[in-house]
This record gives C-alpha cells, structure tokens and sequence, in this order.
C-alpha cells in the first residue's frame, strides 16, 4: 500500500511541474522565481510550513530528542518566534525594497561587493542544507522500505524533486506546498491522537519542561542566533515573502506559518519522546515492528516525505535563482532551469557522504548567520540608505571566517562571529552618516 501511495505522489509533482512549466517557459528568472507574486496570505503560511519542516525539523529532531529531552522543541521553537518577527518587521521592509532574493536587498543597501558576497555565502552554505534534505529523505525510506526498494525511490523522489522545480518553478513549489503541508497536518495529527490513546509510554510520564541539565539559558540564546535568526533573515523565508501578492499577504502568512510551526514544535517534540529507544524516535514509528497501525504509519510517512520534498525544492530553486540574479547577473529562465539541476544532482551526490542532518544544517548556519544574516538584519533595523561598504565587509569577512574556523576546529566560534559581524555593520551605517554629516571649511 504504502509503495502505491509513494508512485502516486511521484506522478502527482510530474503532474503539477509539467502543467506549470507550460506557462512559464517565456517567463524572466524574477518571475520564475516569484511565481509573478500572486501568493495570498494562507498559501504563503503552508508554505512557509511545507518549507521549514524538513530533515532537521522531523528526523534531526527525533535525535536531538535522545540527546537533550524534551528541549528539542527548541529547535522549531525559536524557528517560530523568528517567522513571527519577520511578518512584523522583516517582511514589509524588503518588500518595499524591490528585490526578489537576499543578496538583491543586500546589494540595494550596501553595494554590489555586499551583493556578490552574500551571493556566495549562501550558495556554498545551502549546498549543505540541501544534502540535509536529501539525507533526511534517505535515512526515512531506508527505515520504511526494504533493501534496494528504498534506495530505487529514494533516487526517483529526489530525481523527480529536481525536475519538478526545474520545470516548474516558484508557482509549482509554492502550490505543491499546500498540499504537502496537508499531507503533514494529517499525518502527524494521525499519530498524535493514536500515541495519545494507545501508546504504552503516557504522556504523565514524559518531562514537559523544555530546559534542563542538557540544555540551559546559553544553548538557547546559541540555538536563537544560529538557527533562530535564519528564520528571520533567510534566503528561503524571503522567497516566500517575495511570492506574496501583497505586504499584508506576507506578513499574515508569517503570522498564520509561525503558529503551525508552534504546533508542529509540541507534535513533534511529543512523538519522539515517547519512543526514545528506536534508533531515530520519529522514523521509528513507521519501523515494521512498531505497534502503530498501517494506515496511521502510510499517513505519517507521506507527511514526513512530502516535508522533506517542501523543504528540498524551495533550497534548491532559492540557491539556483541566487546564482542567476546575483552572481552571474541575469535574468534567464532558461538557464535557471539548468542550475536547478546542477545544484540539485551535486548534492545529491553529497548525500552519500554523510547522513548527519543536524551536522549538515549546523555548518550551513554557522557560515550563513555571521556571514550574512547578522550585518543585514542590522542594516534593515538601522533603516539608512548610506552604508560604508568597506566597513560592512569587513565585518561580515570576519564573522563568516570565525563561522567556518568554528565548523573545522568544533569550537562555539559562530556566535563571536555573529556579535563581530553585526558591530561592524551598525557602525558601517554610523561611519556613514558620520561622514555625511561632516561639513568642508
């Protein structure tokens, strides 16, 4: 049963990207990649959803559950509070600006180095967090399916993935979103009423309190700048914001994205508690040997792929578009296609070298936040159209480098270089306004 439902889901994105990229061949690359913003404001919130819930939010969470108890809600919990303060403050402000990725709002603030930098930084960083995907996608049919079945479909899913935002683009994603969104509601409302009901463990025994000796007040305030943050200021976040058909649309569909995240964060969180001995607490559930019943287990498993399918094609087509519009300066559709695929068979090929998914999004975040996420959530707040572009490079040079050195070496080395990245970009903006406001003799 679950093999017929997993073929039809396949054919279901051919169907979709096929019927889309028939009218968005003669389309430029911003309209590829907005879907021509007509996303009203509950399509934006389901697929904010569709996108964030991926590998780290269901499987990464279900591990990091073993580690640290129940504060692994933490890592959907401060990704909530971030999407609720971009539909306050971040979506209204980049809207206005005109763009339609991040490094275009960094470059419309600071200049075209700012641009090709952030460009960078993003493209090399999403590389992992899309092999994240990928692996979460991987590791889920390796538990469900037997032997060669699961690596067949694993290699189709992710194969059809990729064709299917090549072909179709923003307006594909953002409308298949919905309907994996969907696929996720049920199936995880599904198994949280049968755990509830028939599960051994009971809730009464399961410690609600999402701080403990494992997880304290620093390891939040970390997990709020290297994660946290990235829901505020993220590639992805603001291609959803981008699609929107107005600032109320975007900011609404923040609002309405950060509640279910809420939701999502307890589900979650809940699940894997009480299967704490399986070798991943939430793909365990669907194991052969789980007491769950099948139709519950078929649910659930279309919910977590259809996750892990939202969360892959908004990476790959953000970090595709990036490499048209902001390092190779065009606006081809026909190209952007292309780069969909190159993007999307590399790290595929990544996939294969490591399963780790919190690792994966861990390096990603570390060289993403300081780097780039930092000095611009600062130039946004600071609200100047002068910025001092050497300043603001400097400081964002240095942050990214002490992420990265802090990837190699395992020393908690981001979180310095987020501070020392947003110092230099307040200043870039003060030094500015210092240097404007001097006048000759």
């Amino acid at each position: 049963m679950l093999l017929c439902f997993l073929s039809l889901y396949i054919l279901l994105l051919i169907a979709l990207s096929t019927f889309h990229g028939r009218f968005s061949k003669s389309q430029s690359a911003a309209g590829f990649l907005t879907g021509n913003a007509s996303a009203g404001a509950l399509l934006c919130a389901l697929s904010f959803v569709s996108t964030i819930i991926g590998g780290s939010a269901t499987l990464g969470m279900g591990s990091l559950a073993q580690k640290i108890g129940a504060a692994a809600f933490w890592w959907l919990g401060v990704g909530a509070i971030g999407l609720f303060l971009h539909g306050c403050f971040i979506a209204p402000a980049i809207r206005r600006i005109g763009a339609c990725t991040l490094p275009d709002v960094l470059g419309k603030l600071a200049g075209q180095s700012a641009k090709r930098w952030g460009a960078f930084i993003i493209v090399v960083s999403w590389v992992g967090v899309l092999a994240a995907q990928f692996s979460a996608l991987r590791t889920l049919l390796t538990d469900v399916l037997s032997g060669n079945q699961a690596e067949v479909f694993f290699l189709l899913i992710a194969v059809v993935i990729i064709l299917h935002t090549a072909l179709g683009g923003q307006k594909a994603v953002i409308r298949t979103d919905a309907l994996q969104t969907t696929l996720l509601v049920v199936g995880f409302v599904s198994a949280l009423v049968w755990c509830s009901l028939s599960s051994e463990v009971k809730p009464a025994q399961i410690d609600p309190v999402p701080f403990n000796a494992a997880f304290g007040f620093f390891d939040w305030l970390k997990l709020s700048l290297l994660v946290g943050l990235t829901y505020v200021i993220g590639p992805d976040i603001f291609s959803r914001t981008f699609a929107a058909k107005s600032d109320q649309s975007a900011s609404r569909g923040a609002w309405l994205g950060s509640l279910l995240l809420f939701f999502f964060a307890i589900a979650i969180t809940f699940l894997a508690l009480m299967n704490l001995s399986a070798d991943n607490p939430i793909s365990g559930w669907l194991d052969e040997h789980s007491a769950m019943p099948s139709a519950i287990k078929v649910a659930l498993t279309l919910g977590l792929v259809s996750a892990l399918a939202g969360s892959a094609d908004t990476v790959l087509l953000s970090a595709a578009g990036i490499v048209e519009k902001d390092i190779l300066n065009g606006d081809q559709s026909s190209r952007l296609r292309k780069l969909v695929a190159v993007f999307g068979f590399f790290a595929l090929l990544l996939t294969y070298q490591s399963a780790d998914i919190i690792g994966w999004l861990l390096y990603a975040y570390a060289l993403f936040v300081p780097g780039v996420a930092a000095p611009l959530l600062v130039l946004l707040i600071r609200k100047q159209s002068s910025v001092n572009t050497k300043i603001l490079m400097c400081g964002a040079f240095c942050g990214g480098v002490l992420g990265f050195l802090g990837n190699l070496t395992g020393l908690p080395l981001a979180v310095p270089g987020v501070l020392v990245s947003a110092v230099f970009s307040w200043f870039s903006v003060n030094a500015s306004e210092t240097r404007r406001n001097v006048v000759p003799d």
